[in-house]
């Protein structure tokens, strides 16, 4: 055991960009002026700098996949699925901020380290790297209409190879989603923190403590601004169509769609970006993909990493390759519920098939 890693607080962000003084900034080992991806963003950066072979971080939504391939390491966010027997991890001792769509992840060096560590955490056995040949990736369209051009073409080179390798990519889309998502996304988070935060602080002896005192006490201008919505009279009515109504059908669609098309993982771009340049003012602001215009970077991060955080499904990220200035690209495999220990073998295949990236010079 090293220690704490720094992380985007409260667990809310992409970056890591953190103004607390106690942390400060954390910095890409690949490029030190850009961000490191988050909010588990420290242990990223602690592994992917060989400072330690493994490490965990939690995942609410892309929290450990994300840094993972902003560091070009290897991460998995565990089935959540229903929240009871679906779960893969016991999430008991860990600051609740989403219990509907929070877990703790392992991240590692490689999916081989990844794997190692998961079954520690479950008392299952290894895995081994499953044959690629025969297996079927879904390509979901809406994963892929916003990805920067460098991301695309590693992204397109790494299909390439594994479909040399036997797999078989299957068009399918889940266009339906990004609405759907957008009902359930924030106003979970939002409205769960709201309750569970206050409670946990009670059972842990600090039920002196409010929210508000919190919200005040947070320095990093970007999630100052979210964390105010967390009890606000919005998400706290429209929740219970939410947990309800809208995220049985993103799970009866997901479900439905590796069901019927026989898909073994759906195969994406982690990010649509690598790491960009660190907003050290704001700690978050604005992004352009491919010379666009501003777009808000919390959302492009967590763009194809939320419909399986929302869903409970598992997923992985993988290294890709990287860019030509020598950035990480990662690549996201997600399986349906239950599925981990199987996707955990894919990606360990498709691993062993695509780039190996260099050490960072730190």
């Amino acid at each position: 055991m090293l220690g704490k890693a720094n992380m985007h607080a409260p667990a809310f962000g992409i970056t890591t960009t953190n103004f607390s003084p106690v942390a400060g900034f954390a910095r890409n080992p690949y490029d030190t002026n850009r961000m490191v991806g988050g909010s588990s963003g420290g242990t990223g950066v602690a592994i992917a700098a060989r400072m330690a072979p493994v490490g965990l971080g939690t995942d609410t939504g892309g929290s450990v996949r994300i840094p993972a391939a902003l560091n070009g390491i290897a991460g998995l966010r565990p089935s959540v699925g229903n929240g009871g027997a679906e779960r893969r991890y016991d999430g008991t001792g860990v600051l609740p901020l989403s219990h509907t769509r929070d877990t703790v992840g392992p991240m590692g060096r490689t999916l081989e380290d990844v794997a190692l560590l998961d079954a520690v955490i479950t008392g299952t056995d290894v895995p081994t790297a499953a044959s690629l040949s025969g297996l079927r990736f879904g390509i979901p369209a809406t994963y892929w209409d916003v990805v920067d051009n460098e991301v695309l073409q590693i992204m397109n080179a790494a299909k390439a190879k594994l479909q040399a390798a036997g797999v078989t990519f299957v068009s399918v889309d889940l266009s339906t989603i990004r609405d759907l998502g957008a009902k359930v996304g924030f106003t979970v988070v939002f409205h769960e923190a709201w309750l569970e935060i206050p409670s946990y602080l009670a059972a842990s002896g600090g039920s002196d403590i409010t929210l508000a005192q919190i919200s005040a006490a947070i320095a990093s201008p970007d999630v100052k601004g979210g964390f105010a919505n967390v009890g606000s009279a919005e998400p706290a009515a429209a929740y219970p169509d939410a947990v309800n109504v809208y995220r049985p059908q993103i799970r009866a669609l997901f479900d439905a769609y590796f069901a019927s098309n026989q898909i073994d993982a759906i195969f994406a771009p982690m990010t649509p970006l690598p790491a960009v340049p660190s907003d050290l003012v704001n700690g978050s602001s604005t992004v352009s993909v491919n010379g666009g215009p501003p777009v808000d970077e919390f959302g492009t991060f967590i763009r194809n990493a939320d419909p399986g955080s929302i869903t409970g499904i598992p997923g992985v990220t993988v290294r890709a390759g990287r860019t030509a200035s020598g950035l990480p690209v990662g690549m996201a495999l997600d399986g349906p519920v239950g599925s981990d220990k199987r996707l955990l073998s894919i990606g360990m295949a498709a691993e062993k098939l695509l780039s190996v990236l260099p050490a960072p010079n730190v």
